[in-house]
């Protein structure tokens, strides 16, 4: 994520269980997605996998982006 400087994200991981939890979830959905998107074709159960990883993965990355936001204000402060 390239709003995510790596020194913080390393902090957060340790720190921040629900961002660690977060980013475990964005990589296992990213990591389905890759699975799914090497197949020729998708079933629709399948297809709407794809659709579900993608809105995981978005929801992740939103809740993710809020958290790096409150942190660096805190580190401002």
């Amino acid at each position: 994520m390239d709003f995510l400087r790596p020194e913080l994200q390393e902090r957060l991981m340790k720190e921040h269980f629900e961002f660690r939890k977060l980013m475990e979830e964005h990589k296992s959905a990213d990591s389905r997605l890759g699975d799914l998107q090497k197949k020729p074709s998708l079933s629709a159960k399948e297809s709407l996998e794809e659709v579900e990883l993608k809105k995981i993965k978005l929801r992740a990355k939103e809740r993710i982006y809020h958290i790096v936001q409150e942190v660096s204000k805190r580190a401002e402060q």
